[in-house]
């Protein structure tokens, strides 16, 4: 079985947060003095059992909020969105019968889902068509991936609409699209729930596909965007030293408790990576996500990861154990305005396979890197 990546930084630019509790161990004779004492102590304990200063080696980070936001407003939805909802996508398909530049496609780890019922129109690509073990779980080359999409009619002027039941994959598939040169590429928020959830109806019948023939631009035509290998990020690096690898993997792998994957043997992560708080697994992106799929607002996501230097302002590449979830990130920082970020494909699976053979260029990390308490293996 297949699964997912990891994100990566450099030079880590640590930014320092106070987050000290204060201890009351004052005893008070009346009831209303009581409270308030044990009102405090409770607050203490809360401290200490999780603490706040990503700074120490017992910091253990807050759950994903249940509060529910929204980043895709349908009613501020713009051209140059990535994500859209599906009520957008309703219409769409309502002016576009023929669908003759509007494409749809359902993004998945094999077809059994698609053929159980998928969006009228719908085509489906295999994440397998775009990336596969041979290929280190990285994109396939530029000529393979361009005709995984032209055997789709899909060229770079295509409209182009990618959902899934997660939006790992439909990320995925909608990454390689994007940066292979298809100029409108959009996901769909809440994936196929979403859809069923405004009351639509979901189809068995496979629709007619025309082999378009040329792509009409060189590709890939955003090659600045992907950093695929492991080799491809130490040349990242060493002609951007301030280049942020940021790990949007769970925190427990991140930590080295875990790999993640039942195919990756060693935990651990790429040295001087800091982490992006995104997901809670390997295959979710809960941080980022409401309990039906749908995105949350992002900015209480970007303020946390100001704690570990990453920002806006800065180069920061992304990455996971094999290259779905930071593809979602991705996409959902460039909608948010930051222009400077991009994918590393390679991530914890590649630099795993990396590190077992020269382990002093490939190095790892175990621990809480802002703290005193990590080690790194070079051997």
């Amino acid at each position: 079985m297949k699964l997912k990546r990891i994100c990566l930084t450099t030079g880590l630019a640590f930014v320092l947060l106070a987050g000290c509790g204060t201890n009351n161990s004052q005893n008070a004779s009346s009831s209303q003095a009581s409270e308030s004492a044990s009102s405090q102590m409770a607050s203490t304990q809360t401290s200490k059992s999780q603490t706040t200063d990503v700074h120490s080696a017992d910091y253990q980070p807050p759950a994903p909020t249940q509060d529910v936001t929204h980043f895709v407003n349908h009613d501020k939805i713009t051209d140059n969105d990535f994500f859209v909802d599906a009520q957008w996508l309703k219409g769409k398909l309502d002016q576009n019968k023929d669908q003759q530049n509007l494409k749809v496609v359902e993004a998945t780890y094999g077809d059994e889902a698609y053929n159980k019922g998928h969006i009228p129109g719908a085509i489906h690509i295999d994440t397998m068509d775009v990336e596969s073990e041979d290929s280190d779980w990285n994109l396939f080359e530029p000529d393979k991936l361009a005709k995984t999409f032209l055997d789709r009619g899909i060229t770079h002027d295509t409209e182009l609409v990618v959902y899934a039941d997660d939006v790992n994959a439909a990320s995925r598939v909608a990454f390689a699209a994007y940066y292979l040169g298809v100029d409108k590429v959009k996901i769909l928020d809440g994936g196929r729930k979403a859809w069923e959830s405004l009351g639509q109806e979901l189809t068995k019948d496979a629709p007619t596909v025309t082999v378009a023939k040329d792509f009409g631009v060189k590709y890939p035509a955003r090659p600045d965007i992907y950093i695929k290998t492991s080799d491809d990020l130490l040349k990242a690096q060493e002609s951007n030293p301030d280049l942020v690898v940021a790990s949007v993997r769970s925190w427990p792998e991140f930590m080295g408790k875990t790999s993640g994957y039942d195919y990756i043997d060693k935990a651990g992560e790429i040295f001087g990576a800091v982490w992006a708080a995104a997901s809670e697994t390997a295959y979710d992106l809960n941080y980022f996500t409401n309990e039906d799929g749908t995105l949350k607002d992002p900015t209480p996501i970007f303020n946390m990861w100001k704690d570990w230097g990453i920002t806006k302002d800065k180069d920061v590449t992304f990455y996971c154990g094999t290259g779905w979830r930071n593809t979602a990130v991705f996409f959902i920082t460039r909608q948010a305005g930051w222009d400077k970020t991009s994918v590393q494909d390679g991530g914890w699976y590649e630099w795993n396979l990396k590190h077992k053979k020269d382990p002093v260029r490939y190095q790892v990390q175990i621990g809480n890197p802002l703290s005193d308490d990590y080690k790194i293996e070079r051997s």
